[in-house]
């Protein structure tokens, strides 16, 4: 998961679910990026939280790192790692380039109610508090899966 994708969760108050559904792994520069760099902020400390009560797994990884971005990317190529979170959308364009599986915040709240860590109610509150950080594509999108019925 890079920075991007795990502030937006958090600030949708959905990275507890995540955390407890699956397992969640970040670069030491994302966690860096996330607590360190404005650790008074509630996400940071938040997140901080999470990675002291091992809810968030911190790896380190091998190779250059200019941003948490590549880090994720360099991460998810030493295996054992089923796709990427991410939700931005230059990183997104290259992860779709080389064939890297991918979830964009919405799509995470949608599966979340797809493994009924959810229920639609929440899935839509959850989509709404994302709304602001998210585009309206992948909002509309997320909205018409879950109030759809498409996910059960």
């Amino acid at each position: 998961m890079d920075a991007d994708c795990l502030i937006k969760l958090t600030k949708a108050d959905l990275k507890e679910q995540v955390c407890a559904g699956w397992s969640i792994t970040i670069p030491e520069l994302v966690r860096r990026e996330t607590v360190e760099r404005a650790p008074q902020l509630p996400d940071a400390v938040r997140i901080r939280e999470n990675v002291e009560k091992k809810r968030i797994t911190v790896q380190d990884v091998a190779g250059p790192q200019a941003d948490g971005e590549n880090a994720a990317l360099f991460l998810f190529r030493e295996g054992g790692f089923d796709l990427i979170a991410s939700d931005d959308a230059r990183f997104i364009r290259r992860l779709r380039g080389l064939g890297v599986p991918f979830a964009v915040p919405a799509v995470i709240a949608v599966l979340l109610c797809r493994d009924g860590a959810l229920t639609a109610d929440q899935a839509r509150e959850a989509l709404e508090a994302l709304r602001p950080h998210i585009s309206a594509d992948q909002y509309a999108a997320a909205q018409l899966l879950v109030s759809g019925g498409v996910v059960r």
